[in-house]
């Protein structure tokens, strides 16, 4: 639909501004009082004002709220150049979840003018990515550890993910810069003093169609781009569009380039904060990318793990990263699942409890001597078999698992291992013999000999233990 050049030119609703408008426009004709047609044209007023400033059909109204801290410093800003806010914020917001990070980019102004403004307004100012156009600002019960950015122009210098020199340039465009976003989606952006959306992408109808599209060709400079679609795929319920899919499968011989930490981050993202993690794992088939570590391809094409995946939101967020490596590592050949924990899972305890869920069957913990060996072993890793429960009842669907892990819960195992009835220093002051390493050893014994309540009570596990001590 296109407005008349009597309503202000020609006016397509293809674009934001043209979607934006042509709403307005029917809501003015609608309008049952004049003081509703008057707000309508003011509102039309300020738009067709936006879009002149920003030279393109890009922009549409929109309010995000904004803390008051974060305001004081965007009043600042404003004295000397345009700021904008950028990234996940306008994300979230598009997806109706809070704010919790906002960044900031300023147009038309250098970093020493920044500096300078902000300062003279009371900000403090962290220079330490300067070389990157990215200042850290906080202000005494204001605001705190606020990214502040110009744009920059990334320039490649090779094929690796870090193969790039970053330039700060404060006289790009809203539109140059947005190119260098990865997707759509990434590439809008939110103006609080004009309450627009700048959208030269169409990132927003992207959004609400949920399609994941790459911005332009300088996708294909870094391949981690692939795996931050395939996680961005889990967290909104996104598609890859096809063009965006056949652009990642040729960067595919560039995942070894990829450090080993950026990996992990994005598998974790997925895993913490994915909403539909079955589409996450749709979107990396898509893309080529699930034969990137031994093993994965073969695990994603069970149904049953990429429903256990999708209840994978049932479980409280601290817990997703360990048990969502779990169910991929239990459809591998248990040769490979090392490799795979080792890769999406940062501290060898967590690998280790991972590995265990993966590996863990109700022959292991059907008695219950076995659970007080686990529930010792699970502690020294800081896991639980409450968390054992949860995992089985709620994400791996497993019965018999989860009644043996609710057993555990109820010989008082649900938090930590059973108490040692028998302490070191119980030992020492009975007998006569110098500490050494004899003592761990019979400290192991004795535990071991309680977990199979070899005891009636403590009383007998001491004198077991003083007869063992004073005859070495």
């Amino acid at each position: 639909m296109c407005q008349s050049k009597a309503d202000g030119g020609r006016r397509c609703a293809g674009t934001p501004t043209g979607r934006a408008l042509s709403g307005l426009y029917l809501q003015r004709a609608a309008a049952v009082t004049p003081s509703e047609a008057e707000g309508f044209t003011k509102s039309i007023e300020r738009l067709k004002a936006a879009e002149k400033f920003y030279g393109g059909r890009f922009v549409s109204p929109y309010t995000i709220p904004v803390p008051d801290g974060v305001s004081a410093a965007l009043d600042t800003l404003e004295s000397v150049g345009t700021p904008l806010i950028v990234g996940g914020a306008v994300r979230d917001s598009m997806s109706g979840s809070e704010n919790k990070d906002i960044d900031i980019e300023v147009y038309g102004a250098d970093v020493d003018t920044i500096v300078a403004a902000l300062r003279g307004g009371g900000f403090k100012v962290d220079e330490v990515g300067r070389a990157f156009g990215v200042l850290k600002v906080s202000k005494k019960g204001v605001v705190s550890d606020l990214d502040v950015s110009v744009p920059r122009r990334e320039n490649t210098t090779g094929a690796g993910h870090r193969d790039f020199t970053v330039e700060p340039d404060s006289t790009m465009s809203v539109v140059d810069a947005a190119q260098r976003r990865d997707f759509t989606v990434n590439a809008v952006s939110y103006d609080p003093s004009r309450e627009v959306l700048v959208d030269p992408f169409n990132g927003r109808k992207d959004f609400d169609d949920k399609v994941l599209r790459h911005v332009g060709d300088q996708f294909g400079e870094d391949p981690l781009r692939v795996l931050r679609g395939f996680q961005f795929a889990g967290r909104f319920g996104m598609s890859l569009d096809p063009s965006t899919a056949k652009l990642c499968r040729n960067l595919r011989e560039h995942y070894r380039e990829l450090p080993v930490e950026r990996v992990r981050e994005e598998w974790g993202k997925f895993f913490t904060k994915s909403t539909s993690p079955a589409t996450g794992v749709r979107a990396l088939q898509e893309a080529g990318w699930d034969d990137t570590i031994h093993g994965l391809r073969e695990a994603l094409k069970d149904v049953n793990t990429v429903d256990a995946l999708d209840r994978l939101v049932k479980v409280p967020q601290g817990d997703r990263t360990v048990m969502g490596a779990a169910i991929i590592a239990a459809g591998m050949p248990s040769e490979l699942r090392r490799e795979f924990l080792s890769t999406v899972l940062i501290g060898k305890d967590d690998e280790k409890v991972a590995h265990d869920l993966a590996s863990l069957n109700a022959a292991d913990v059907d008695t219950s001597y076995a659970r007080r060996v686990l529930a010792r072993k699970y502690a020294s890793r800081g896991f639980t078999f409450q968390r054992l429960a949860t995992f089985a009842r709620d994400v791996t669907c497993d019965g018999v698992m989860g009644e043996l892990a609710d057993r555990a819960v109820e010989e008082g195992l649900g938090s930590g291992p059973e108490p040692d009835w028998i302490q070191g220093r119980d030992i020492i002051k009975t007998v006569s013999r110098k500490p050494g390493p004899w003592l761990g050893n019979l400290l192991d014994d004795v535990r071991d000999r309680q977990y199979r309540r070899e005891f009636a009570n403590a009383d007998e596990a001491l004198s077991w233990v003083i007869e063992r001590a004073e005859s070495p």
